[in-house]
């Protein structure tokens, strides 16, 4: 079920150190139906590594993928904010490519949420996705999708079936994956000579200095700088174009890459990010100190403020089951009794108690009709469009409680 890795990812040096150590948590996507959670065994250690050598952040403790995706909950949010980022992100990935309609293939694509913008810019599009459930909720939205895990084997089976795409595309899968060696591969496989690969990640950069442990978990087996990704395509055909950040999920890049064949000259995005990486002294493990300092004081003071909370009668609920939130949830040690239940509108999760916590989810009009004075905020990487959406629950009264970086009561005065 699960191993440790002791090289990296990236560059396969095997110097690498330990910077964060959040002990074992279960699952993030693991919603369970109540009768359930007595027999729930699976929890795993998670331990943070650098790489001293290109500065990639990655799991020491691997889980076996058919464990993790055999009953898959995470679905593309289709908030305002997501939906406008992934409609502009469309028509930038398409002008880089050439402007004109192209073959889009998507790795890890969900319910094809992301390929209808391509779409209704007139591309033909392909979605590789091995959650079955998920699949079918793409191919009944006209996404045509394979339902399989992308890898050289795959990569090749579609490049004869329906030949070379002109644009690649893979968001918040990169960090998903174990053997990115693999990966490359199969990338080289399926891409004709000018085909556009881009793959949007949380950065590094962002995750540091914004203190956003709460995105670490089984699933995200690497937390990505533009120096371990320039590490990682050195001995590939291919060579990085492009590094353009984004502020979606509390900072993520979209890291773009061609064949060297192609002659596409790097774009000044890439040594700037470069440049901002060494100031911050990513690989340096003795600058991690501060990192984890802070972790710790949101992990001791989260708790303090909901529980002095609770002691004067208040009523906290969660906002979002996500999975940031879980690993929040279970590395703050909150459970039931701290928070009353979890608001999200993912029909999958409703019915179901959060891994480790075992904190029901319910449908998102619970607010209005219970009004609790608290929310906190799980899904606080949309937190601008929360608050400003549930503006009566504010007249009402109720607040909202932002746990990253450092947690403080948000929302109208009182």
């Amino acid at each position: 079920m699960i191993h440790e890795r002791k090289d990296c990812r990236a560059c396969g040096s095997t110097r690498l150190e330990t910077i964060l150590d959040l002990g074992a948590t279960a699952l993030a996507n693991d919603f369970l139906d109540p009768r359930e959670t007595a027999a729930y065994r699976t929890f795993l250690p998670l331990r943070l590594r650098l790489c001293r050598d290109c500065s990639l952040a990655q799991l020491a403790d691997v889980v076996d993928p058919g464990v993790l995706y055999s009953r898959y909950a995470y679905v593309t949010s289709t908030s305002r904010t997501m939906d406008e980022h992934l409609a502009a992100q469309a028509k930038q990935v398409l002008a880089a490519a050439g402007g004109q309609p192209k073959k889009v293939l998507e790795i890890a694509s969900n319910t094809g949420v992301y390929l209808q913008k391509f779409k209704a810019l007139g591309c033909e599009v392909l979605g590789v996705e091995p959650a079955r459930n998920i699949a079918e909720l793409a191919e009944r939205d006209g996404i045509r999708t394979w339902t399989d895990f992308f890898n050289a084997s795959t990569a090749r089976r579609i490049r004869r079936a329906w030949g070379a795409p002109d644009v690649i595309l893979g968001r918040h899968v990169f960090a998903h994956i174990d053997d990115l060696t693999d990966l490359m591969q199969g990338l080289e496989a399926v891409a004709h000579e000018r085909t556009l690969v881009g793959f949007e990640v949380p950065y590094l950069k962002d995750f540091f200095e914004k203190t956003e442990f709460d995105t670490i978990y089984h699933e995200h087996l690497s937390y990505v700088s533009v120096r371990a990704v320039e590490a990682l395509l050195r001995d590939t055909p291919f060579v990085l174009e492009r590094a353009d950040h984004y502020a979606i999920h509390g900072g993520s890049i979209l890291f773009q890459f061609r064949r060297r064949t192609a002659g596409v000259p790097a774009h000044a995005s890439v040594a700037a990010a470069l440049e901002s990486e060494r100031k911050l002294g990513l690989s340096e493990p003795g600058n991690w100190e501060s990192f984890k300092r802070r972790v710790d004081a949101v992990r001791h003071n989260l708790p303090m403020l909901i529980r002095d909370l609770r002691k004067k009668g208040e009523r906290v609920i969660g906002y979002g089951a996500s999975a940031k939130g879980n690993t929040l949830l279970n590395t703050c040690g909150l459970k039931v009794g701290d928070l009353d239940y979890i608001i999200d509108n993912t029909p999958f999760k409703q019915g179901k108690v959060a891994p480790g916590s075992w904190i029901p989810v319910r449908p998102p009009e619970a607010l209005l009709q219970d009004q609790p004075g608290y929310a906190l905020l799980l899904a606080w990487n949309f937190a601008a469009e929360i608050i400003g959406r549930e503006v009566e629950y504010q007249k009402r009264g109720g607040r909202f409680i932002l746990p990253i970086p450092e947690p403080k009561i948000v929302g109208y005065p009182q």
